[in-house]
């Protein structure tokens, strides 16, 4: 089966808005994103701005294996040794 257009695309991520946007910013994204937005993501940053992460299903998973591999995982000795 192809793979659909939406997942070729990276998570929308917007840098920096300020508090009274959140919302709008949101909508436009589920908008743009329609049904297929699985988790949004609102992270405060410096003097009131706000970064805002939209992402499907498909861009949650490609991030988190991503991420798993970036960090190693702890052995037994590991916790032992702390």
């Amino acid at each position: 089966m192809p793979a659909s257009p939406d997942r070729a695309k990276a998570p929308a991520r917007v840098p920096s808005v300020p508090l009274f946007l959140i919302p709008k910013v949101i909508q436009e994204q589920i908008k743009k994103k329609g049904e297929s937005v699985f988790s949004i993501f609102v992270e405060r940053r410096l003097h009131h701005q706000y970064r805002i992460r939209v992402e499907t299903f498909f861009e949650h998973s490609h991030r988190a294996r991503r991420e798993k591999k970036e960090t190693p995982e702890s052995t037994v000795q590991d916790v032992l040794d702390v």
